[in-house]
């Protein structure tokens, strides 16, 4: 082989070595890079796990005070009903002592003309 054919293979070999360290360099820059984004990945689903388990006491804590909330409003329902029932009663007992007042007073208009007479 001639000088001039070697001095190609060797450029070209020189290139390929020159082609492929700077791929290797590459891949490790990417590598690099990949590992970074694992770890944010890694961070963010630990962040988003913790959040998951705030959301679930979040949840947790609001069925508790529905539960109360409608304790509550059975109670106060509970009391309004007996409070009207007690008003009725209240009323029926004035309207009962009102007609006894008006059956008393008309004896006693009867009784006045009688002994009137």
């Amino acid at each position: 082989m001639d000088n001039s054919r070697l001095d190609k293979i060797e450029e070209m070999l020189s290139t390929l070595i020159s082609m492929v360290g700077n791929l290797n360099e590459q891949q490790s820059k990417t590598d690099a890079r990949l590992d970074t984004m694992d770890k944010r990945f890694d961070a963010m689903d630990a962040r988003l796990d913790s959040m998951d388990k705030r959301f679930d006491a979040m949840d947790k804590r609001l069925d508790t005070m529905d539960v109360k909330i409608d304790k509550l409003q059975n109670d106060q329902n509970a009391m309004r009903n007996e409070i009207l029932t007690k008003l009725a009663d209240m009323q029926a007992d004035q309207d009962h002592i009102w007609e006894k007042a008006a059956k008393n007073e008309r004896e006693l208009a009867k009784l006045k003309i009688h002994l009137q007479l």
